[in-house]
């Protein structure tokens, strides 16, 4: 009998394998070819055979029950009398496993890592075991806390390494002459990054919190004052870090003119302890959004006639004559239209009020340039004589209201930005010190924008095989959007075309398909072409989405839309092989992963016949692809075909088993592959919920009834080391340095030189950027 050791919180975990109890229920098979001339596919189930307990089987039980009665003498002493025990059941971990067990009910967790410390020490223990012991040791706040710290200062040393290293070796290859160019360059952008770092970097954030835990936990210790010191500097840093974000963005807001959320920030700044600049720019914000309200409620009233009359006889004509053309959706008398563009061409705030109308009058008409025309002949005016100006002003430069000439717009931008991409590479992109003046940054960036700038055309030659930026973005959006308001406008003709060469520059066929509907007509050639083009990119992005039922309708989708295309054709076969094959799982395990770990396939698992992974094609054997649990209690074996090729598709064979059978099987996966993580953190078990939740199913003797769910459905694969890492798997340097050799067509930069690599960030930094 062989027992786990009780963890920390005194859970145990029976470690005891338990055998079969009942034989294989085949519920019925269907095989699209005959068995393996070597047997069946599985093999019976073994009764479990009957066995008496020995001393150490009793005195095992009797230190189990004390721990779990929290009876800390009897647990010693039965922990005592097993050390002096020796026969055939006892295991060769057991003394290591009740020594722990022991060791669990210490309530002081230094003094249970020290005990784990010492246990792993010369036991010679499974390596499952010292790899679980190594992790409680390993868990020590105070000592990751400085890990994270220590991690803080070897990122500035090797900045700083790098910094010096990176041009001495250019030099090598590029002379001498420029080192010290290079070099004070070197050191002034290293000096510059400083600029970039926060007052607590995450690392010190994860220490910071760390300690806090350990204070939480170990409020009484006899160091906690000192941590609560270390705690208190590093809480005046993380203010200091928060309040400088927050006023970042503050600033960034009010220089947008977007007071309302440059107030918001203000008061999270606030929150993080006093600063002047905050609540300089709280009170700015509050001034201006104050006085927008108050000018938005003026904007709502509804003023009086003054007297004299503001209003004349052809303004209150208008006004009739908008309410009838408007309640009968009929255009204006042409009369009234020739009226008001006479008016339309004074000034003061009756002919604003007739040009206005002229304008929206002459859009509705289908004239859109004209309407533009008058409208910026209006916004040119006093806003202090005509109150229709703004009214003007705010429809040109309303992107939503005049889309037309926010592309204009935008493409010119593009178009900048396109030429200062060509000629300054990524300095015309990034900038890498956002916290400097934007003059001192543009002087440290000036050796590499002269150097760009200089090898421009040999970027022009050789970055034609590389992938521009996508600047035609925002344009590409404001065209779709004036086609989505105007589709008969007076410059639809003209986007489309721009829109056409956007999409089939970009790899977009099945968009540029779209419009070419909307284009002059093309040759069949060219048009075949495209629409080929057009259902492969469907097809391509059908077949990677995950969800079964999205995926199928997304096939069934291209291969009614592209009926005579080859793609479309293979859609629609693919649609009729996922319904064939559909399954409410699709778990695979590889015969590459069943030979490497034999306790899968063994009698303790599935109960796999040996002659399918013995490696002989003529007795029946296994493809690579193996074994898949289709869900509820079906699997589907994958047999090598009547050829005897690997590479050649699969035979397959369908077998429901028992209840009791898949249980085991999914025991001993969850079993197995969570201890080889223990040993090899290389052979790690990736996160999957839904295989995850199958196998628990499976455990509890749910398995029969699956869950036939869409997004219930895994397409987890269990493969080898072999398999996922190749021959030889790649192992990192112990030093922590790099030998990089380093070339650049682009400003004809050669370079070797070592690179101090950065440690290595935990898998839990992204909760403290």
């Amino acid at each position: 009998m062989v027992i786990d050791s009780v963890i920390r919180k005194k859970r145990l975990r029976s470690g005891l394998t338990a055998l079969a109890l009942g034989s294989l229920i085949v519920i019925g098979g269907c095989a699209s070819r005959p068995p393996p001339p070597g047997g069946d596919l599985l093999v019976p189930l073994a009764a479990p055979a009957p066995w008496l307990p020995e001393p150490s089987d009793k005195v095992a039980a009797r230190a189990v029950a004390a721990a779990l009665a929290s009876d800390a003498p009897t647990l010693k002493s039965a922990v005592a009398e097993l050390n002096t025990i020796s026969d055939s059941h006892k295991g060769a971990d057991l003394d290591a496993l009740a020594a722990d067990l022991l060791h669990s009910t210490l309530d002081d967790p230094e003094a249970y890592r020290v005990a784990s410390e010492k246990l792993t020490a010369g036991w010679n223990t499974d390596p499952a075991l010292d790899a679980r012991l190594q992790m409680a040791i390993d868990d020590d706040l105070l000592a990751l806390a400085w890990q994270r710290r220590r991690d803080t200062w070897e990122n500035y040393c090797a900045r700083t390494f790098n910094a010096v290293s990176q041009p001495l070796g250019q030099a090598l290859f590029n002379g001498f002459v420029l080192a010290p160019l290079q070099i004070s360059t070197s050191v002034a952008h290293y000096l510059a990054s400083f600029s970039n770092d926060e007052a607590l970097p995450a690392t010190d954030r994860q220490a910071l919190a760390l300690r806090k835990e350990y204070l939480a936990r170990n409020p009484k210790a006899s160091d906690a004052a000192f941590v609560q010191g270390q705690v208190a500097g590093a809480d005046a840093k993380l203010a200091k870090t928060m309040r400088t974000r927050r006023l970042r963005t503050a600033r960034a807001a009010e220089k947008s003119g977007r007071y309302r959320v440059a107030g918001m920030e203000a008061r999270r700044a606030l929150f993080w302890g006093p600063s002047p600049e905050a609540e300089k720019i709280l009170a700015h914000s509050k001034a201006r959004n104050a006085e927008h309200h108050q000018l938005f409620e003026r904007s709502l009233e509804a003023t009086p006639e003054p007297p004299g009359g503001r209003y004349t006889a052809s303004s209150r004509q208008l006004a009739i004559a908008l309410l009838r053309s408007s309640g009968a959706s009929q255009p204006l008398d042409p009369d009234l239209l020739e009226t008001l563009e006479g008016e339309s061409r004074g000034t003061g705030y009756a002919s604003g009020q007739a040009a206005y109308v002229f304008a929206l009058a002459q859009y509705e008409a289908g004239k859109e340039n004209a309407s533009w025309k008058t409208l910026k002949t209006l916004a040119g005016q006093s806003p202090a004589e005509n109150g229709m100006v703004r009214h003007a002003a705010h429809l040109i430069g309303d992107a939503w209201q005049h889309p037309y000439l926010a592309y204009r717009d935008a493409r010119a931008r593009s178009r900048n930005k396109t030429l200062r991409w060509r000629l300054f590479g990524q300095f015309a992109t990034a900038n890498r010190y956002p916290n400097l003046p934007r003059s001192l940054g543009l002087l440290l960036e000036s050796p590499g924008i002269a150097t760009a700038l200089a090898t421009s055309p040999i970027r022009l030659i050789f970055g034609r095989w590389q992938p521009d930026p996508d600047f035609q973005r925002a344009s590409a959006m404001l065209a779709y959007r004036y086609l989505g308001l105007h589709p008969a406008g007076q410059h639809s003709e003209e986007l489309v075309a721009w829109l056409f060469d956007y999409e089939t520059s970009r790899g977009n066929s099945v968009a540029a398909l779209r419009l070419a509907d909307f284009l002059p007509a093309m040759s069949d050639a060219k048009r075949a072409e495209l629409a080929e083009a057009a259902s492969a990119q469907q097809l391509s992005g059908a077949e990677r989405i995950k969800r079964p039922d999205r995926r199928i309708q997304a096939l069934r989708f291209t291969s009614m839309e592209y009926p005579d295309n080859a793609a479309g054709r293979l859609a629609g076969l693919r649609v009729r092989a996922e319904l064939e094959d559909a399954s409410p799982q699709k778990i695979t395990i590889t015969k590459d992963f069943l030979v490497e770990n034999p306790r899968v396939p063994g009698p303790a698992g599935l109960g796999l016949n040996p002659i399918l992974i013995n490696g002989e094609v003529e007795d029946g054997e296994l493809h690579p692809t193996g074994i898949t649990l289709l869900g509820g209690l079906t699997l589907r074996f994958d047999l090598i075909g009547e050829d005897g090729k690997e590479k050649s598709p699969p035979a397959p064979l369908y077998k429901q088993i028992s209840a009791e059978r898949m249980a085991q099987l999914a025991a001993m996966l969850d079993e197995t592959t969570r201890r080889n993580e223990l040993i090899d953190p290389g052979d790690r078990l990736v996160p999957d919920a839904d295989r995850d939740q199958f196998l628990e199913r499976a455990l509890l003797g749910l398995a029969d009834r699956p869950d036939k769910r869409p997004t219930a459905q895994s397409t987890y694969v269990y493969q080898s080391m072999r398999e996922r890492y190749g021959i030889v798997r790649g192992r990192e340097s112990i030093l922590p340095f790099d030998l990089v050799l380093q070339g650049s067509f682009s400003d004809l930069n050669l370079g070797a030189f070592p690179r101090w690599r950065p440690p290595k960030e935990t898998p839990d930094i992204f909760l403290y950027r």
